[in-house]
């Protein structure tokens, strides 16, 4: 709690030490998730029956303008572990900072930023409240890195635009190595209710480590709600090693009244990299086996109860394969109460 503190603290102090032009221009904004969870299967039977309330998530981030087309921000995220054996407070750390320039129709960011991987399938899908979406889940790509990036419209209508970057491959931590990766995002807005993006990137690591991501997404919206479904595959090679991974995914948010909406999502991993080399045990919140493929279920009801306040009970339920050894792993099996709500 001292750490958190001393952060907060930190944000203050830099709001208020910067020029008064930032200072009448910023503003603060965050949300938080509460959730009280509660483990009813698990292929790890420690974990069985466990319960209790945890905060997945805490933002808070400041954002200023600077001067004309110049804008700065900085957040802050806090977290409780999720990995049900450390028990600590609350890790904090930088989340964003960057400053981002108007160029025209275009604009660009230098700092620690979010690349294009998932950005915008994350705003369709709407609820990274209840869960992130399938790369950010498995960890196949971050959801931050330190670099620089741009993006902008390629038509008058704002139907194409692209995003770029070229950052250091390391998340929002610093970096030791000469390892870096390119980014390239477009997307299409080819009706009102229809969306699709292609993406791909590729990063170069010491020792003559590579790996590239692509990636399709497209999504139908109207009144009735939306879904939408990716196809996502990893490549990783490393001398006589080559590994993928392969990710296909599909939700719907179905409108069930004015403040009320069905969610379901199914994700499936697959391929030799999750066979051979997934470390599932790692995923917050939701660990999963390692070295297998997956099923992942999420089932949902989401109640805005009041303004930038939503109430949602949901199950969450992961299956596997058959391993190429050894035992198949038991089912997971979630139920959880999360609370969101943005200040």
């Amino acid at each position: 709690m001292k750490k958190v503190s001393l952060l907060l603290v930190a944000v203050f102090a830099a709001c208020v030490l910067i020029p008064g032009s930032v200072q009448a221009e910023g503003s603060f904004k965050g949300y938080m998730i509460n959730e009280y969870y509660s483990v009813l299967s698990h292929h790890v039977e420690d974990f069985e029956g466990n319960h209790g309330f945890w905060l997945r998530r805490i933002y808070l981030t400041y954002n200023g303008e600077i001067t004309d087309g110049v804008s700065m921000r900085l957040r802050y995220e806090m977290n409780s572990p999720g990995d049900f054996g450390t028990s600590s407070t609350l890790n904090a750390f930088v989340k964003d900072a960057y400053l981002s320039f108007k160029l025209g129709g275009q604009s660009m960011k230098v700092g620690i930023q979010s690349p294009p991987t998932f950005d915008y399938i994350e705003g369709i899908w709407g609820y990274r409240a209840l869960e992130k979406t399938p790369l950010d889940l498995l960890k196949l790509r971050s959801s931050r890195d330190f670099g620089i990036s741009m993006k902008g419209r390629l038509d008058a209508n704002d139907k194409a635009k692209y995003h770029i970057m070229y950052g250091n491959g390391s998340s929002n931590k610093s970096e030791i190595d000469q390892g870096k990766v390119f980014y390239g995002h477009l997307s299409f807005q080819l009706t009102k209710c229809l969306y699709a993006e292609v993406y791909g990137d590729y990063e170069s690591q010491p020792d003559d480590k590579n790996y590239y991501v692509y990636q399709g997404f497209a999504s139908y919206s109207g009144d009735w709600g939306r879904f939408g479904v990716q196809f996502a595959k990893k490549h990783y090679s490393h001398n006589d090693t080559s590994l993928d991974y392969t990710v296909m995914s599909a939700f719907a948010v179905i409108a069930a009244g004015e403040k009320t909406e069905v969610i379901a999502r199914y994700d499936r991993a697959f391929g030799d990299g999750f066979k051979e080399n997934f470390s599932g045990h790692k995923i917050s919140y939701i660990p999963f086996s390692n070295n297998v493929e997956s099923n992942f279920v999420i089932g949902a009801i989401s109640f805005q109860a009041w303004k930038n306040v939503w109430i949602i009970p949901n199950i969450k339920y992961t299956f596997y394969n058959d391993p190429d050894q050894g035992d198949k792993p038991d089912s997971d099996m979630y139920a959880n109460l999360t609370l969101w709500y943005k200040f």
